[in-house]
């Protein structure tokens, strides 16, 4: 399927589309009884990637949309009203709903273009956060949905085998490699590869095997982090040791950890340190002086990396105390960075200084909500929850800090931390 989808745009639409058919066709036949929606929508996040690296013929936002159909009739199945929702939650998503007042409407598709591009992220977050809140779910659903996840991601790694250049061909410098990264955007592929990383390595944590025998998840593991390293892209692999990191400092606490859960994590850890020296030694010191940079400072005292990056967060700031009361409306600060510095139109690469730019005060409001929300419900869960949640809220936040809400991704994971398992106690809250 990833030869295929790589070489014919025509067939990775199909796919796109045959994934939405039949995820409709099968939540609504078995009502979502064996947790088909779950399944669909882990699915469809893996699968976004794909999509757009081979050109399929599809809106932008096919895979947030697709991801909004399976969870709405998941809601509608079940009766939404069984599942608490949260104020906090409430207070994020229509805090930045009045901007939209402030976005000119020219024609009625480019005011649309705005709204979706802009909103469809939050808007995953909020119905995912709703539907997987208080969500009891067996091991066994968890390893379904952690598969399922995985098995398009594997399928990207594929691409990524079939696309890379003769060896002699590739130039490692200083900026992160299209070359190694399918020809597509290094930052998301390097997110997406990350998100495989953690996921494998949470499942070490909580004593779970995903793949029928520990040596394929290892193998998977293996594959991922070497592409991973290869992209340059710090981002996901950065944002994946950090959850991981996370994940592991909670589970530690617990005298009942066992040893075979540290023996397997133990395993992750030397396979992400020797690839890593792997990966030094095949750039010749490229990839690892790329990593150092992040804490290089020029004789100004600036940081030299991401400056990029920086001076957008920056210029967001600066429109955001220009227009702190109502914001400039979603989408809008894209065209106003050029005015304020930038020298072009550019878009956002970190979702919370856009909100704070496009949204104003509100904005803040709803990003704080936000926070105090991932808090709150961290300590009304158990020991395995913790590690889930921590690990998964981690993955979304800084996503969302690096590369904004480009992917269906970061919501549909900051929702999935907050289901519980079925060995919680469901007199709890």
């Amino acid at each position: 399927m990833a030869y295929v989808s790589s070489e014919y745009s025509g067939y990775s639409t199909f796919w796109g589309w045959s994934v939405v058919v039949s995820g409709v066709y099968y939540i609504i036949k078995y009502r979502n009884q064996y947790n088909e929606v779950g399944i669909f929508s882990s699915y469809i996040v893996g699968l976004e990637i794909i999509l757009r690296m081979t050109k399929a013929e599809l809106f932008w936002e096919f895979g947030k949309y697709g991801l909004l159909i399976f969870l709405l009739l998941g809601l509608l199945i079940d009766n939404i009203k069984r599942h608490r929702t949260s104020a906090f939650i409430l207070i994020y998503f229509f805090s930045l709903l009045p901007s939209i007042l402030l976005v000119p409407f020219e024609s009625f598709n480019i005011w649309r273009q705005f709204i979706s591009f802009n909103l469809s992220g939050p808007l995953t977050l909020f119905i995912s956060f709703l539907y997987f809140r208080n969500r009891i779910m067996k091991d066994k659903e968890v390893l379904n949905m952690f598969c399922s996840i995985l098995l398009p991601l594997i399928s990207m790694s594929v691409i990524l085998i079939i696309r890379v250049p003769s060896i002699d061909s590739v130039v490692f410098g200083s900026e992160a490699n299209f070359q190694m990264s399918g020809g597509y955007g290094p930052n998301q592929v390097s997110s997406a590869l990350g998100l495989a990383i953690a996921i494998i390595s949470l499942s070490k944590i909580l004593g779970y095997t995903i793949f029928i025998n520990n040596r394929y998840d290892y193998l998977i593991l293996s594959i991922c982090s070497i592409q991973a390293y290869l992209t340059f892209a710090r981002g996901g692999v950065l944002t994946a040791i950090l959850a991981i990191f996370t994940s592991w400092v909670i589970s530690i606490g617990y005298n009942n950890s066992g040893y075979s859960r540290k023996g397997k994590i133990a395993y992750v850890l030397i396979i992400l340190i020797v690839l890593w020296n792997v990966a030094t030694d095949f750039t010749a010191g490229m990839v690892e002086k790329r990593y150092l940079s992040i804490f290089e400072i020029n004789e100004r005292g600036d940081l030299v990396s991401g400056t990029g990056r920086l001076l957008i967060m920056a210029l967001d700031l600066e429109i955001f105390s220009d227009n702190i009361l109502a914001g400039v409306g979603p989408g809008i600060s894209a065209a106003m960075r050029e005015s304020y510095g930038y020298g072009r139109i550019v878009a956002a690469h970190s979702e919370f200084t856009r909100v704070l730019a496009e949204h104003g005060i509100l904005g803040l409001i709803g990003l704080l909500s936000l926070f105090i929300l991932s808090i709150r419900e961290f300590f009304r869960h158990n020991k395995n929850e913790k590690c889930i949640l921590s690990c998964f809220t981690t993955i979304a936040i800084l996503t969302m800090l690096h590369s904004a809400m480009r992917l269906a991704m970061p919501g549909f994971i900051f929702g999935l931390g907050f289901i519980r398992l079925s060995s919680f106690d469901k007199n709890l809250e």
